[in-house]
C-alpha cells in the first residue's frame, strides 16, 4: 500500500474509533481520555500526511523538470549535423576555467577592478567576466545590463570568516540546512517534570506480580524554521577598488561584521517577525527578580547564584554567560563573604593585575554587543545555545554592480543571507520537586 494511503487509512480508523467511544451513553473517564488520545494521534497523522504529500509533490515537480531538461537536450543533439565522410567528429570544447571557483581572478580586489573597468567607455570587457553570470538575470557577461555575481570562492571566503568568528552566536546553535522554503520538526512537548508530564505524557509504574501495566505515550509539538532574508548593500570607491589588497581586507571584514552583528542581535533580541525569535522574546526564558532593596543598575552575588539555580541541570555543562561590557565593573566587585572578610568572585587569584579569568560558576563569560546595557533585562544572560535551533538556506549570495553609484565613482556590493531560529522549548520547565521553573535561558530582570 502507498505510504500516504496507509497513513490516511490509519487516521480514518482512529477517527472512527474515537467517534464510537464518544457516542457511548455510558462513557467512562477512561473512555474520554482515550478519545482525547485518539484525536491527538489523528492530528499527528494529519501533519505527517501533509508533509508526505508535499514531499511527493516536490519530487514530482523535480522529476518533471528533469524530464523537460532531458527532452531539450535531445532536441539539441538532434539539431547537430552528422560529420562529413572521412572526418572524425570533434567533441564540443568546454572552457575549463568554469571549474575554477575564482573564475580566473587572483583575488576579490582583482574581480572588483575588472567590474569597474567594464563601465569605462571604449574599454574591452574582461574575458573572465564572461564566466560570471549577470546578477540581475539579464544577458550573461554584458556588464551594462547589470551587476555580476561574485565568484564562489570569494563568497565562501566571507562566509567561512563569519562562521569561524569567536563571538558568532550562530555557530553555537543547533544548526540545520534548509533546502526548501521551510523545515518543520516534531519537538518534545514537555513543560513539566511532574509525574505523568515527563516527555509530554510518558509515565512509569512500580507494579506488583501479575498486575496489568498502565500505558502512556509522549506528546509532540511542531517547530517550524522558515529562513528570512538579511541583506547588506555597501559601496567601495574606485580608489579603493584600484588597491586590490586593501579591498580584500576591507570589504570582507565589513560584510562579515555586519552580517554577524545582525544575526547575533536577532538571536538575542529578535521578535520573530521577518527575523529569528530571540532569547529575550521567548516564552521559555526565566527572568530572575532583583533582590529586595537592590540598587538600580547593579549586579550582586545573589543574582548570579539565583540565575545559576534556575539553569536546567542538563544545560549547565554547555552554558555560557553573555554580558554587556557595562556589567564588567559590577562583576569585578562581586565577593563571597568568608568569616569577617571576603574573597573576589570574578577576579583571578592574582587580583586585578592578572588577566581576568572571565568565568562564573565555572562557565565562560562572553561580552557581546547584543546584550542590553547595565540594569536592563538582557545585560547578563546565562544560556545553553544548543537549546536554540537555527536553519540556514545556503551560504551568502553576493553580487557586484558598478552602475548603482556610477555618478559617485563607487561600486556596489550586495550580500544576502537567509536564516531563522528560535528556542527549542515553548515554555520553561516545572521541576519534579519545587516550584521554581527551570530553563536553558536565564536572564536577570530589570533593576531600576
Amino acid at each position: 500500500m502507498h505510504p500516504v494511503a496507509k497513513l490516511k487509512q490509519d487516521r480514518a480508523a482512529k477517527l472512527a474509533e474515537a467517534k464510537e467511544l464518544n457516542a457511548k451513553a455510558d462513557a467512562t473517564a477512561e473512555d474520554t481520555a482515550k478519545v482525547d488520545a485518539l484525536l491527538a494521534e489523528c492530528d499527528a497523522l494529519a501533519a505527517q500526511i501533509d508533509a508526505a504529500e508535499k514531499a511527493e509533490a516536490e519530487m514530482a515537480e523535480r522529476a518533471a523538470a528533469r524530464a523537460a531538461k532531458l527532452a531539450a537536450l535531445d532536441e539539441q543533439m538532434a539539431a547537430v549535423p552528422e560529420p562529413k565522410a572521412g572526418r572524425s567528429p570533434i567533441a564540443k570544447v568546454r572552457d575549463m576555467r568554469e571549474d575554477d571557483p575564482r573564475r580566473g581572478f587572483r583575488s576579490l580586489g582583482d574581480f572588483g577592478a575588472a567590474v569597474m573597468g567594464a563601465a569605462v567607455p571604449g574599454r574591452a570587457l574582461d574575458r573572465r567576466l564572461g564566466l560570471v553570470a549577470a546578477a540581475t538575470g539579464l544577458q550573461q557577461g554584458v556588464g551594462p545590463d547589470g551587476g555580476f555575481l561574485v565568484p564562489p570562492e570569494f563568497s565562501s571566503m566571507i562566509w567561512d570568516g563569519l562562521n569561524k568568528s569567536p563571538d558568532n552566536l550562530l555557530s553555537m546553535t543547533d544548526q540545520y540546512t534548509v533546502s526548501g522554503e521551510s523545515l518543520t520538526f516534531n519537538a518534545n512537548a514537555e513543560t513539566s517534570r511532574a509525574t505523568g508530564s515527563r516527555w509530554g505524557g510518558i509515565q512509569g509504574y512500580w507494579i506488583s506480580e501479575a498486575a496489568q501495566i498502565t500505558s502512556s505515550k509522549p506528546t509532540f509539538r511542531q517547530v517550524k524554521i522558515e529562513p528570512q532574508q538579511l541583506a547588506v548593500l555597501c559601496y567601495a570607491t574606485d580608489k579603493l577598488l584600484a588597491n586590490t589588497a586593501a579591498l580584500d581586507q576591507y570589504l570582507g571584514r565589513a560584510a562579515q561584521d555586519e552580517i554577524m552583528f545582525l544575526v547575533n542581535d536577532a538571536i538575542i533580541n529578535g521578535n520573530g517577525v521577518g527575523k529569528p525569535k530571540g532569547i529575550l522574546n521567548s516564552a521559555c526564558r526565566v527572568a530572575v527578580s532583583k533582590e529586595t532593596g537592590q540598587a538600580a543598575a547593579t549586579i550582586v552575588k545573589a543574582n548570579i547564584d539565583k540565575m545559576w539555580s534556575r539553569m536546567h541541570p542538563q544545560a549547565r555543562a554547555n552554558a555560557v554567560w553573555f554580558i554587556n561590557v557595562d556589567t564588567e565593573p559590577q562583576l569585578e566587585q562581586l565577593s563571597q563573604v568568608v568569616g569577617t572578610g571576603g574573597v573576589p568572585v570574578y577576579l583571578p587569584p592574582g587580583g586585578i593585575a592578572d588577566t581576568p579569568n572571565a568565568r562564573l560558576k565555572g562557565r565562560p563569560v562572553m561580552p557581546i554587543e547584543a546584550c542590553a546595557t547595565l540594569g536592563t533585562e538582557g545585560d547578563i544572560i546565562l544560556a545553553d545555545m544548543r537549546a536554540y535551533v537555527t536553519g540556514l538556506k545556503g551560504g551568502i549570495d553576493s553580487a557586484m554592480s558598478m552602475h548603482l553609484r556610477f555618478d559617485y565613482a563607487e561600486t556596489a556590493f550586495r550580500f544576502m543571507f537567509s536564516a531563522d531560529g528560535q528556542p527549542w522549548l515553548a515554555s520553561a520547565i516545572t521541576p519534579f520537586k519545587g516550584s521554581n521553573t527551570l530553563s536553558p535561558f536565564v536572564t536577570l530582570a530589570t533593576r531600576s
